[in-house]
């Protein structure tokens, strides 16, 4: 699970855009077009700007490489949090063991369970970013 974030803006160029574009929509139109922005977690600049390149080079907007460098990042974040959150619970079954106390078979499991699920969840995303980066789907 992805944590909740800002809608996405547009990477920057050095330099301001000097170039606008106006057009008009009407109010149904402008609803849709502020659905569609808010479904896709960005701004409605971005999605209008990436959607009309994206048309314009003949590409899908769903592929937008940013957008997929965007939500790698985001699940790299969620990775790292859950990983914060088991390496807490580790460190409490330590704890409890160097006190001398039992450590439970299953707080066991269920922690080492946990650490493999996350640490899946990071392979799986830094997999997605080496493919991207060499051109793949």
């Amino acid at each position: 699970m992805t944590p909740k974030r800002r809608p996405r803006r547009r990477h920057r160029d050095a330099q301001q855009r000097p170039h606008r574009i106006v057009t008009r929509f009407n109010a149904a139109e402008r609803d849709e077009i502020v659905t569609a922005a808010e479904q896709s977690e960005q701004t409605v600049s971005r999605f209008v700007a990436t959607s009309t390149l994206a048309a314009a080079r003949g590409h899908s907007s769903a592929r937008d490489p940013q957008d997929r460098l965007d939500r790698a990042v985001d699940a790299l974040a969620a990775a790292r949090a859950h990983l914060a959150r088991v390496g807490n619970n580790l460190n409490q079954v330590a704890f409890a063991f160097n006190a001398g106390g039992h450590v439970r078979p299953a707080d066991l499991d269920a922690t080492l369970g946990a650490v493999r699920t996350a640490v899946a969840t990071v392979d799986r995303t830094a997999a997605q970013l080496v493919t991207g980066a060499a051109g793949g789907p």
